[in-house]
């Protein structure tokens, strides 16, 4: 393979790509322009700008890494490509999430929180958060008083912080230590005179304190304390720490004083503040109950009570199942908080004052231990495996009371500036902390250092809210946000890097995006290429391609029927070519319709009054039997309204396990709905060995199949034999995944095809029976398209292959790993599935922009599927930003006008038409301008 070379002619030069269903493919890119690849989904767009552009950019680097380095990727890492000249250095922004961390959140992720942390570290203001007063340092006689202030023979270690969470053996510390004269030290809260203090782990991080003194409370040691506290002050830069154990008792407790910061009031001291004092990833700033991370694992209260209007035995979901007997087996243990509280277990819960409710749900008495408690206890020492699967269904994360959810301890929330903590200044959406940082006075030399942390910050926020992440707030966690906001996180990161002479790869940065906030985009894309780098979009907007330098259409189809080039040339030659859908699409030649439902429905579902997040008391309808769509600009209050709010207080009404329903209320229509489907675009398996056959069960039936084979009868085989999740019949080398995982430790893991099954998954034995010439591995690696003829006679598969056809996903392999599907992909895959089922009618379907990843073609496949639905006297419910969908959807729903706090409130609900005329609403210009 010949190494990538910059050359004259200012192309990327791709020769002979094969990857995946690539058919031997060459094509020049232009460099240093905007440069978008599109085409059907399936075709092979990604193929040729991830799997073969970017992964031949990172081969090249990683054959700059030392021997060591790159021995771990010789197996099966690299592309399938003659040569590729004329690249540059590539980057990937992708959807994909990478390791799901929870203490990962956007100031985090883009080194804004870093940033915040160092400015209020060197520009905050303690407030004693007792005396809510600033704090100044105390003197030592002040000190000294309050130690003297213990109870008369309380025993007291007077100690000095010499070292605090540092690596290293510091045997410089105890030197200076014995220089002072002092016998005794403590390290890592153990006590050791100074010449037996044992050799320290240079690896780990090491707390050690001199002890000063050792004294006992009594009369006439006013001096010696004082002499103690001197020589700690001296030795620790200001702070002193005064352990002690009061007489009669064996805990020790401790308090620390400062000659630099403390509360002239109540005598609250803090250390000097550091950046880590503000991190919630180290003790040093965490929340001490929370640990971090904002929030803890407990009953979650609003889905074991849902219901206050019902008698005790009738509101605990968790009794739901039980008996009368069982019940009040479950009540007898609260008989003491119920008589304590007066509560009668006869009379509804919303007789009774909230406070008495939040003593009988939350009391830990040991005599009077109130629902939780009493709950948590029965979690803890039950042996019945149903009754714990009942409670743990009620345990969840609940947000921690004593930090409010800013994930931080009492000192870092009690440091300021211009009254603002770091923990008030992250829950602030981007645009209005912009403004926040931008009023902050400094003054002085304080300015000098402050001014230029500020500076940084205000330059990442800039960037962020150019990509149209205005509304996202510091604190929200990353493993909430949806593929294309965190794409667009990442993408906002690399401009901020300043990179230059790069090849940036990015897969459909417009997902999740209104049409509205196109420009941003467009204007960050091109921000990115005149800063001198390569931009590669996988794309299928229409703004984009406009705007784009070169358009190259992979196709003319998807998967056998696509890898080639069909054009590639400005969006004018694209919309030219006959031979391109895409460009017939572009051109007018070919349009996305549907029958429009034109009646009004005769029965709708009412929601009134939600008050989730950002909504602002919203009352909207939804119709029934109708394809409603729901739009508005990003962070507008979508999901929050129809996955938050909705969905829940759907499943409250069929009396499921749920979370609680945002606030709303009242919620009317619901008893002409038979059951609730939700299609999201979470993965299909949490099993990483998990794929299109095992969800949708058609390996169920390729497993039966394959067992009643002759050969299979003759040696004994069971369907469970062709399984790859079962050890019969899995790879015992790679443990029927087909992949290794190589851990780099320094870098991302790796995965490299299993060198002893080849990727097949199963063993020998399982592989050696065939039924049509084809073995278990050889049918998971066929298409829907191609498994549809081979299993042609077998209805019931044939039925799930048609299906999954029907909504775009022919091109996809039956084994494909549920890890490597688009969100999008995961969702159609869902959606085909319920779609195999014999429901018909008064069913509701919630979808979250299912045209993800979808080309103008699949998207008219796609509103086939969700007609016959509707058709079938079904009602959809899709929130979607795609105009054509909006246009075709029978009733529209638009929440805006903004998003983050400028947004959630109503402003339309009606026809597609309808909404074009309505000025206020953004989705209604965007129409008018498509129509146009």
């Amino acid at each position: 393979m010949v190494h990538g070379t910059f050359v004259s002619d200012g192309f990327i030069k791709v020769r002979g790509a094969r990857t995946n269903n690539l058919k031997n493919i060459d094509v020049d890119i232009p460099r240093n322009q905007l440069v978008v690849i599109t085409g059907k989904s399936g075709s092979g767009k990604s193929s040729l700008a991830i799997d073969t552009i970017f992964a031949e950019g990172q081969r090249q680097f990683l054959e700059s890494l030392s021997l060591y380095s790159r021995q771990f990727f010789k197996q099966g890492f690299g592309t399938d490509v003659d040569s590729i000249e004329g690249l540059p250095p590539t980057v990937c922004i992708n959807q994909h999430r990478g390791t799901s961390n929870p203490r990962s959140t956007v100031g985090t992720m883009t080194e804004v929180y870093d940033y915040l942390r160092l400015l209020f570290a060197k520009a905050g203001q303690i407030e004693c958060p007792d005396c809510s007063i600033p704090v100044n340092p105390q003197s030592i006689d002040s000190i000294c008083e309050r130690i003297l202030g213990f109870e008369e023979r309380t025993k007291v270690m007077i100690l000095a912080t010499m070292i605090q969470g540092k690596k290293g053996q510091h045997g410089e510390i105890f030197e200076r230590v014995r220089k002072e004269r002092l016998v005794r030290v403590r390290v890592d809260g153990t006590v050791y005179d100074i010449d037996n203090v044992p050799e320290l782990q240079s690896n780990k991080q090491h707390t050690i304190d001199a002890v000063t003194d050792r004294i006992a409370i009594r009369a006439g040691i006013e001096n010696r304390l004082r002499e103690s506290v001197e020589m700690a002050s001296k030795l620790s830069s200001g702070s002193v720490t005064a352990s002690y154990c009061v007489s009669g008792s064996d805990q020790w407790q401790e308090e620390f004083y400062s000659t630099t910061q403390a509360c002239p009031q109540c005598g609250f001291s803090c250390p000097e503040l550091l950046p880590r004092t503000f991190s919630f990833n180290s003790p040093f700033g965490a929340c001490e109950k929370c640990e971090g991370l904002g929030v803890y694992e407990a009953f979650e209260l609003e889905r074991l009570v849902p219901d206050l209007n019902r008698d005790l035995a009738n509101a605990v979901m968790a009794w739901k199942h039980l008996n009368a007997k069982q019940v009040q087996k479950q009540i007898k243990p609260l008989r003491p908080i119920l008589e304590q509280t007066g509560i009668d277990e006869k009379k509804p819960l919303n007789s009774y004052s909230k406070e008495t409710l939040e003593q009988f749900f939350h009391s830990n008495d040991k005599k009077t231990p109130g629902l939780l408690t009493q709950l948590q206890r029965e979690l803890a020492t039950s042996l019945d495996d149903d009754w714990l699967g009942v409670l743990e269904s009620f345990h969840g994360q609940v947000k921690c009371s004593a930090c409010d959810a800013t994930r931080l301890n009492r000192l870092a929330r009690s440091v300021k500036i211009d009254e603002q903590s770091i923990g008030e200044l992250c829950s602030l959406q981007l645009d209005d902390l912009i403004e926040s940082l931008g009023e902050m006075q400094f003054s002085g030399v304080l300015k000098e250092i402050a001014d230029p942390v500020r500076a940084e910050i205000l330059s990442r926020l800039e960037y962020l809210v150019m990509v149209g992440l205005q509304y996202l707030k510091l604190n929200r966690p990353s493993d909430s946000l949806s593929g294309g906001e965190l794409q667009r996180v990442r993408l906002a990161k690399s401009i901020g890097s300043g990179l230059t002479g790069t090849c940036f790869v990015l897969d459909e940065p417009s997902i999740g995006l209104h049409a509205q906030d196109n420009d941003r985009l467009i204007e960050t894309l091109q921000q990115l290429k005149q800063a001198g780098n390569s931009v590669v979009v996988v794309e299928h907007d229409e703004a984009i391609m406009d705007v784009a330098d070169h358009v190259v259409d992979v196709g003319p189809e998807a998967g056998a029927q696509g890898g080639a080039i069909v054009v590639a040339g400005s969006a004018q030659q694209v919309r030219a070519c006959k031979n391109s859908l895409t460009g017939d699409y572009l051109a007018g030649r070919q349009r996305i319709e549907r029958n429009i439902i034109s009646e009004p429905a005769d029965h709708v579902i009412e929601l009134i009054g939600a008050r989730g997040n950002n909504l602002k008391g919203v009352d909207v309808q939804f119709q029934l039997a109708r394809l409603n769509c729901i739009t508005g600009v990003s962070g507008s209050g979508k999901s929050t309204l129809v996955y938050r709010t909705l969905s829940p207080a759907i499943k409250q009404h069929f009396e499921l396990v749920t979370v609680a329903p945002e606030p709303f209320e009242s919620i009317r229509g619901l008893e002409r709905v038979n059951r609730l489907v939700e299609v999201n675009q979470r993965p299909i398996s949490r099993n990483p060995r998990g794929c299109a056959a095992t969800y949708t069960g058609i390996l169920n039936d390729v497993r039966k199949i394959f067992s009643a084979t002759k050969v299979s009868r003759q040696l004994g085989f069971g369907p469970s034999r062709f399984s790859f999740n079962s050890k019969q019949g899995w790879c015992g080398e790679c443990e029927g995944h087909g992949v290794k995982r190589i851990s780099m430790k320094f870098m991302p893991d790796v995965f490299a095809t299993c060198d002893s099954c080849n990727g097949a998954r199963y063993n020998n034995q399982s592989l050696s029976v065939r039924f049509r010439d084809l073995n278990i591995a050889e049918v998971l690696a066929l298409t829907v398209v191609e498994a549809q003829k081979y299993f042609s006679e077998f209805s019931e598969i044939s039925k799930t292959l048609k299906t999954l056809a029907d909504v775009g996903l022919g091109y996809l392999s039956l084994g494909q790993r549920s890890s490597t599907l688009s969100g999008g992909e995961a969702q159609r895959i869902k959606l085909a599935t319920e779609l195999v089922k014999s429901h018909q009618g008064h069913s509701l379907y919630l979808l979250d922009e299912p045209t993800t990843g979808l080309h103008f073609a699949d998207v008219q496949l796609l509103l086939s599927v969700l007609d016959r639905l509707v058709r079938n006297g079904n009602t959809v419910i899709v929130i979607e930003h795609h105009l054509d969908v909006i246009r075709c959807a029978d009733w529209v729903v638009d929440i805006g006008p903004e998003g983050g706090d400028a947004g959630g409130e109503l402003v339309f609900a009606g026809s597609a038409i309808g909404i074009q005329a309505c000025g206020s609403s953004y989705t209604g210009r965007c129409l008018r301008k498509l129509k146009a």
